[in-house]
């Protein structure tokens, strides 16, 4: 799992931000979860596939960034749970709602790109 994958969903949130609110949120979610997902791989860590491993990626991502991201990690743990409403419950999203959460997903993944870069400096080759 790359990194370029998460910034193609914050991409993606961007693009269908003005149609459909709803899948600008998710969008927005699910790039914060593939940055934390290659955050996790690039320490040897894989999260298991089962009941509550979206809030196993976000304690993890809370733990390894620390108080100083607190912030961000608490709002990545909140769209966790409105996603979860949205996806599985009625609930709708505003469209200052999608708009924050699509800023907050690229500050998140470039906070992780970030970390990934500082843990495992090397050249880069493309």
């Amino acid at each position: 799992m790359t990194i370029h994958k998460a910034y193609k969903s914050v991409e993606a949130s961007r693009k269908v931000l003005g149609t459909d609110t709803d899948s600008s949120f998710i969008l927005a979610y699910e790039a914060m979860l593939k940055a934390t997902l290659a955050l996790m791989l690039s320490r040897g860590y894989r999260p298991r596939t089962a009941l509550g491993h979206h809030k196993t990626l976000v304690d993890f991502s809370s733990f390894v960034l620390g108080e100083k991201f607190e912030g961000i990690t608490a709002a990545y743990d909140s769209m966790r749970a409105k996603r979860n409403k949205v996806v599985y419950d009625i609930a709708l999203v505003s469209e200052d709602e999608a708009s924050q959460a699509t800023i907050l997903a690229g500050q998140y993944v470039d906070i992780i790109k970030n970390k990934i870069e500082e843990d495992n400096p090397q050249p880069r080759l493309l």
